[in-house]
């Protein structure tokens, strides 16, 4: 069911268009994103919808009626900032029940929802969901960064909510905590059937939680769809840096054969138009023609390396070619390594930490790789390419 819909929405600081004619839709019950960079409007959007800021042009529709003319605290769209920004002189049960002293909830407080649900918790009810009970008489001052953002949390439930807005909640935690929140705010979606739209320029955080993404560049919405396929499947090369698909190479289409579902690309090296001697089959995909310039992106954890004392199965045998380990990292329990081929083929592979060990793999090694033609993807080229600019 249609919860939230933003229709032609546009807005501009200083006579810079910020907000260029968007449009998304946000489904009840579930978690949604906004990813982008820093700086391309996504805390605006939030803004709007939750009536700090009057948008330029276009319609803000919660639950089917238009709420354009609606005052902040009319709208119940709590917006939760990366801050947790609670009052230093009330306690943690003062702020929590802060929302209900403006009267925001209107509402029969014991109207069922579904079996069991209530539309209504009482804030003793909600500290307990949130797991922040024994903290009522404490001071913002005496309670740590990740027990403040969930009181925060609660503050934004206590008022009946038709859906929570969330700005950056995770930027100021420490990985624990972050963690700890993640769950939380799942748990509290499945549980409560809170609708929840999240701002964000991490993409764990779009993975870890979201139903549906959308990607806002330039003003505009370019992507959206499941976290998942639109990782895997960017509509454009701009989408597929801002995600960080560090394997985007160039290549020519040499083959197309829709009969057996699959397409040939012959590779560019990495340093210019020099071929690289290596043709990739991917799964067919429709819209290109032998003779195309394309880029062809494959997210990091798809590239496989395979193991010198196993025999590999069929999907493995797929797009095979060998190259030197030339760099390793270790990210967070997984090893991140550099490979580059004979051709001057240069990959980006993800793979855990405990298959690095085992697989008994270090820097100067060769090893043997493979693509599978499923995690291939074409992009269209154009004529001109924004360059990447990471945050």
């Amino acid at each position: 069911m249609k919860l939230l819909e933003i229709k032609n929405i546009s807005k501009s600081f200083s006579n810079k268009k910020v907000l260029d004619v968007i449009n998304l839709e946000i489904e009840s019950g579930e978690i949604s994103s906004i990813f982008g960079y820093s700086g391309e409007g996504k805390s605006t959007v939030l803004k709007i919808i939750c009536g700090i800021l009057k948008q330029d042009g276009g319609d803000v529709i919660l639950n089917a009626k238009n709420i354009n003319n609606l005052e902040s605290c009319e709208r119940r769209t709590p917006l939760v900032m990366d801050e947790p920004l609670l009052f230093p002189n009330m306690n943690v049960i003062e702020n929590i029940e802060f929302g209900l002293k403006l009267n925001l909830n209107k509402r029969n407080p014991v109207n069922d929802i579904g079996k069991n649900k209530k539309l209504f918790y009482s804030p003793k009810e909600i500290m307990e969901l949130l797991g922040i009970m024994g903290l009522e008489k404490r001071y913002p001052g005496e309670i740590s960064m990740g027990q403040a953002q969930r009181v925060s949390l609660a503050r934004a439930l206590i008022v009946n909510p038709e859906i929570i807005l969330m700005d950056e909640p995770f930027s100021n935690l420490d990985i624990i905590s972050k963690t700890k929140v993640r769950k939380l705010i799942k748990d509290l979606n499945r549980e409560l059937k809170i609708s929840i739209l999240l701002v964000t320029h991490d993409i764990e955080d779009v993975v870890n939680l979201s139903d549906k993404m959308f990607i806002l560049n330039d003003g505009k919405i370019q992507d959206s769809g499941h976290p998942k396929e639109v990782l895997k499947k960017p509509s454009s090369i701009d989408t597929a840096f801002l995600l960080g698909t560090e394997n985007i190479l160039n290549g020519i289409i040499s083959e197309t054969d829709r009969r057996n579902n699959t397409i040939k690309i012959k590779l560019k090296a990495r340093n210019g138009d020099k071929e690289a001697g290596i043709i990739i089959e991917a799964d067919f995909q429709g819209n290109f023609e032998a003779g195309e310039q394309v880029f062809l992106a494959v997210r990091p954890e798809e590239i496989i390396i395979l193991r010198e004392d196993r025999d590999v199965s069929k999907p493995v045998r797929e797009n095979r070619f060998s190259g030197k380990i030339i760099s390793s990292i270790f990210t967070s329990r997984m090893m991140e390594i550099s490979i580059k081929s004979e051709e001057n083929l240069e990959l980006k592979v993800l793979i855990p930490f405990h298959a690095y060990e085992v697989m008994n793999l270090f820097e100067g090694k060769t090893v043997n790789l493979s693509l599978k033609k499923s995690s291939i993807h074409l992009i269209k080229k154009k004529k001109t390419v924004k360059s990447p600019v990471f945050v």
